[in-house]
């Protein structure tokens, strides 16, 4: 027994030397050998994805990913086989419109399982061919001209929300409550999204809370992708497991949500109990199905579910996330505050404000930007595949074929070369002509900005179809309340929270909002 004891000993010691040995080697060609090895970043990320999934688990990968450009320079290597890239000179390129760079599998996690069978979106799907085959039947149901006819629905919304907002924060009894803006945000950009999408709110303003926890449930599956994301394969382990499913099933809500909807919808259309959108505007189901009904062969509801995803994946929370950075860095900039509502008094606006009046105001337009910019909706790498060839960066490195690439909206927003030196600050003059900058220089300028803060809603083939309809109603939103309240923090100096997990989530933002002496 003795003997066995010993010998069992000794095959487990041997056996952890062979994997120290194994681990040793693999860590010496990571570092050494490895077709990136010319590309710097942390030694661990070198050698193992578990890196950067645990920096994007903590919540602030983005500000990681900036310290890391700032300290190497522009390509950094966060995994043993995918480099981050800082220069925004190459979204362009990774992110083209022809020959486009494939998605990486890091989306791979966002499928959702429904008994069984795995479903992708066109948000997530490596299909190039099958992306573009589903998306073009839909395409021109979002440009600018097209997302106007929402108009209405948007201004239904708005309504709504400026009363209930007057009426628990502003008005009477309730004058200078505490305005837990982030969650009051973030009720308005997922009622207006329903409204657009279905002709209904969700209830979130009505009610006052999180209906079915809609918005619990997108945020748990999110902070669920984010780190799963960066080591993809561990989700058939987790969410993707046939036997014991493990984690917050990325998308599920949002899926069977918009199949009960679109069910609902067809059926009271069958029984002729309905018509377009409550405010006689036909809503993105209502044309969805009016394909589905012209092109039987084409669209069934798998195809009308798909699509509509591309609003409930998104346009609640990325839109959100933008809206709460407007008014906390309103809020920490005062003058800003000022120079915009002064800027609104002078157009005169009626209530909710209408886009053909503040479309072209140029320091709303320049406020909204320099929120994205510096608190973009999404702040993690869009992660692409290097095509056959392989890629050989401005300086002359080389990426082979298979290497996986990106760029973060949250670095490339930043960057002292498009942005200037004061890049860290959220200051919406630099959107504006300098005193003593010619009008052909500040167009350039101009140009290249918006270019790089527009990398928020992606690039070339899979740029978010929505970024029209975000831009209306975000700068409705920002024209309507900065038109009617000061909104100040409590505290000045009060600092908020937020979590980056693929979409950016803000917390603690308490508010005070007062009527303007103008709109009173």
């Amino acid at each position: 027994m003795a003997v066995l004891s010993t010998l069992s000993v000794s095959l487990w010691a041997q056996g952890l030397i062979a994997l120290g040995l194994l681990c040793l080697t693999k860590l010496i060609w990571d570092i050494f050998l490895s077709p990136l090895r010319a590309i710097p970043g942390p030694i661990l990320a070198k050698s193992t994805d578990l890196w950067r999934a645990l920096h994007t688990y903590r919540g602030r990968v983005d500000l990681k990913h900036l310290e890391l450009h700032r300290k190497y320079g522009p390509a950094v290597q966060i995994g043993p086989n995918c480099v981050s890239i800082s220069d925004p000179n190459l979204i362009r390129t990774i992110y083209s419109t022809r020959n486009a760079w494939k998605k990486s599998d890091m989306y791979r996690p966002n499928d959702v399982l429904i008994e069984g069978h795995r479903l992708s979106n066109l948000f997530n799907s490596q299909d190039e061919e099958w992306h573009d085959q589903n998306i073009r039947p839909i395409r021109g149901l979002w440009s600018m001209t097209k997302v106007l006819e929402y108009e209405p629905l948007i201004d239904e919304t708005l309504t709504k929300f400026v009363d209930k907002l007057a009426l628990r924060f502003v008005d009477g009894e309730n004058a200078g409550k505490v305005c837990p803006a982030d969650e009051w945000i973030g009720f308005f950009a997922w009622d207006v999204t329903a409204n657009f999408s279905f002709g209904r709110h969700y209830g979130f303003i009505d009610q006052e809370k999180d209906v079915d926890n809609l918005i619990t449930d997108s945020t748990a599956g999110l902070i669920y992708f984010a780190p799963i994301s960066q080591i993809p394969w561990i989700d058939n382990l987790l969410d993707k497991n046939p036997i014991k499913r493990i984690g917050p099933k990325p998308t599920l809500t949002g899926v069977l949500y918009a199949f009960k909807v679109a069910a609902e919808y067809q059926a009271q259309l069958a029984s002729k109990k309905t018509t377009a959108g409550s405010a006689g505007v036909s809503h993105t189901l209502d044309k969805y199905v009016a394909l589905k009904q012209s092109n039987p062969d084409l669209v069934n509801d798998q195809q009308i579910v798909n699509w509509l995803m591309l609003s409930i994946l998104a346009g609640g929370d990325t839109s959100s996330a933008t809206m709460r950075a407007v008014l906390y860095y309103l809020a920490k900039a005062p003058a800003a505050a000022a120079k915009l509502s002064t800027e609104l008094e002078a157009a005169s606006l009626p209530t909710p404000a209408p886009w053909t009046l503040i479309r072209d105001l140029p320091y709303l337009d320049a406020v909204i930007r320099e929120a994205m910019r510096v608190n973009p909706g999404i702040a993690m790498i869009f992660e692409r595949v290097v095509p056959e060839g392989g890629f050989t960066l401005p300086d002359g490195r080389y990426l082979p074929a298979g290497t996986k690439v990106g760029s973060n909206p949250f670095v490339t927003g930043r960057d002292y070369g498009v942005f200037g030196d004061d890049a860290d600050t959220f200051n919406p003059d630099r959107w504006l002509r300098g005193k003593n900058e010619s009008e052909e220089a500040f167009d350039v300028r101009l140009r290249r900005m918006k270019d790089t803060v527009d990398f928020v809603f992606g690039g070339g083939g899979r740029i978010c179809m929505g970024r029209y309809l975000a831009m209306l109603e975000i700068k409705k939103l920002i024209a309507t309340l900065y038109s009617l309240f000061d909104i100040q923090l409590v505290d000045p100096k009060h600092e908020w929270k937020y979590r980056d997990a693929w979409f950016v989530y803000q917390y603690d933002m308490p508010m005070i909002i007062r009527r303007r002496a103008a709109a009173q």
